[in-house]
């Protein structure tokens, strides 16, 4: 999650449309103009007498968006629009509500599991924390910039990062920042460099974020156990089970790349002959999104096996989520929100 048509982007700020292009790209344009174009019908074959087929895509916004987020089961969509956080109903492709509390660009988003909670991070260093239902803003913590976000499993813990630096000569890291939203409990941890990306395991044991590599820090002791040579991070995310954690790098395809760990160990368990800006899981862990250079590649889990791809983009880095429990796919970017819903029960093996 660059170098990309910043103007294009945000417009005439230029300092800003950096900014904004790496919290959305993280990867480079060369990379980006050799993405084949993909804009057919793609049906994937989930079982032997089972497919799903995406047609044409839906777009929600056209507006340029720097993050989105769904909740557990993908009914609600959260996508930022400056500094205001808009909230689709996935099932009605309605937009519900829209989130206003910040002054500067909302970076990060990031919805509690359970559904209640929805945290934003802006790049006016603050976090706000909303009611998920009613849209009434509950506390704000103060964190710098932030870029990234992560919730426990059980939502009493949010984690915050920056890929941003401070001090007089921009040579110094954020540290990571964890609230414990029940206790009010506050604990930071020094990564030494800045933080691209961030992720909380499902059992709360683990946090693994980085930039030029990625560490993974055991949280019951706030000790760092693995740092592990994942190339430069663009994004992270444990496996559903909490066993497997995937890297997503811009390097070389099958080198730095998307790689996946053996959190326990941290011995590097596979490398994929992908590159990845952005990762997103179904709520059952079986299928992975990873996009690049505007497009989004579908891949099953077990056994590992690559799907199809959806073209998100003409020219924009994508953010990429699973909707209505993993059945709809959505990217967002510099040309907008998107969402492809499913035109499902196609029985028999597809056609070759």
């Amino acid at each position: 999650m660059g170098q990309i048509r910043f103007s294009q982007i945000l417009g005439s700020s230029m300092a800003l449309s950096i900014l904004v292009g790496l919290i959305v790209a993280g990867h480079r344009a060369i990379k980006q103009a050799i993405a084949p174009h993909t804009n057919q019908p793609v049906c994937l074959q989930l079982l032997p007498l089972e497919s799903i087929c995406y047609s044409a895509e839906t777009v929600l916004s056209p507006r340029k968006t720097t993050a989105i987020a769904t909740n557990l089961d993908g009914s609600w969509l959260a996508a930022s629009d400056q500094a205001t956080v808009q909230l689709w109903n996935l099932h009605t492709r309605a937009l519900v509500r829209s989130l206003k509390g910040h002054t500067n660009w909302v970076s990060a988003i990031a919805i509690s599991p359970n559904s209640r909670t929805l945290a934003s991070g802006s790049l006016d260093g603050t976090i706000n924390l909303w009611d998920l239902q009613t849209g009434e803003l509950l506390n704000t913590l103060f964190a710098e910039s932030v870029t990234s976000l992560a919730f426990s499993t059980d939502g009493t813990i949010l984690a915050s990062g920056s890929r941003l630096l401070r001090g007089a000569g921009k040579n110094t890291a954020y540290p990571i920042q964890l609230w414990n939203l029940t206790t009010d409990q506050h604990i930071t941890l020094n990564p030494g460099e800045p933080v691209a990306a961030i992720a909380l395991s499902p059992d709360g044991q683990y946090l693994a974020a980085g930039s030029s590599s990625t560490q993974v820090w055991h949280l019951p002791s706030h000790r760092l156990v693995h740092t592990l040579n994942s190339g430069d991070l663009n994004t992270v995310i444990f496996s559903t089970d909490g066993q497997l954690l995937l890297t997503g790098s811009d390097g070389v395809r099958g080198e730095d790349g998307i790689k996946m760990w053996n959190v326990s160990s941290g011995r590097l368990v596979r490398v994929l002959d992908s590159v990845a800006a952005d990762f997103a899981l179904t709520p059952d862990g079986s299928r992975l999104i990873t996009t690049y250079g505007g497009t989004a590649n579908i891949w099953e889990m077990h056994p590992f096996r690559y799907l199809g791809t959806l073209r998100g983009s003409e020219f924009s880095g994508l953010l990429a989520e699973f909707g209505l429990n993993g059945q709809a796919v959505i990217t967002g970017g510099s040309d907008g929100v998107k969402v492809w819903y499913p035109v499902r029960s196609q029985l028999g093996k597809l056609p070759k």
